[in-house]
């Protein structure tokens, strides 16, 4: 990250870490700010596949985390079923990380740079997919609870009616 940006990026995570405070559980807000910075530490794995494998998995692994702490149960199956539906929803963000996957190729410097394309990306992405599952579960609840397909019915609702809440999320704004 050029040191121009660094500040700005700085500001920005604390911001919006503070607006996540203010509407969500510290311990659901600690556990999304771990995996966001999960992915950007994975973000630099320098061997292409290798880190997209660990930002998927990083993924999955904060909604089991967030399923936990809200008490919620569900089969492998449909923790898989969940995460790939978000993950095809937040393709514009793979793509970014696709190129940054591509970038790194270049010895050192495109290690380097595609690591912080993909970092970046990456945190904005871990964030919204966070904040889509979150809005998913809640409408979920809302709606009665039933079964895991109801869950991925509100989860693909809340990607469809709000494709423009998402890019501003994964923007950081």
């Amino acid at each position: 990250m050029s040191p121009a940006i660094y500040p700005a990026a700085v500001l920005a995570v604390r911001a919006f870490d503070k607006e996540m405070r203010t509407t969500l559980p510290n311990e659901i807000v600690d556990c999304i700010q771990t995996h966001s910075g999960i992915a950007v530490a994975a973000s630099f794995i320098p061997v292409g596949g290798l880190d997209v494998a660990a930002l998927t998995g990083n993924i999955w692994t904060m909604y089991v985390r967030i399923n936990r702490l809200l008490g919620i149960s569900f089969s492998e199956n449909m923790m898989k079923s969940l995460g790939s539906a978000v993950a095809a929803n937040l393709a514009s963000n793979l793509a970014v990380a696709g190129t940054g996957a591509i970038v790194k190729y270049i010895p050192f410097l495109g290690t380097i740079t595609g690591g912080v394309m993909m970092g970046a990306t990456m945190y904005g992405a871990t964030i919204c997919a966070a904040w889509v599952y979150l809005t998913a579960i809640a409408r979920w609840v809302r709606n009665g609870s039933g079964s895991g397909d109801d869950l991925k019915s509100c989860v693909n609702d809340v990607m469809a009616q709000n494709k423009d809440k998402m890019n501003d999320i994964s923007k950081g704004k």
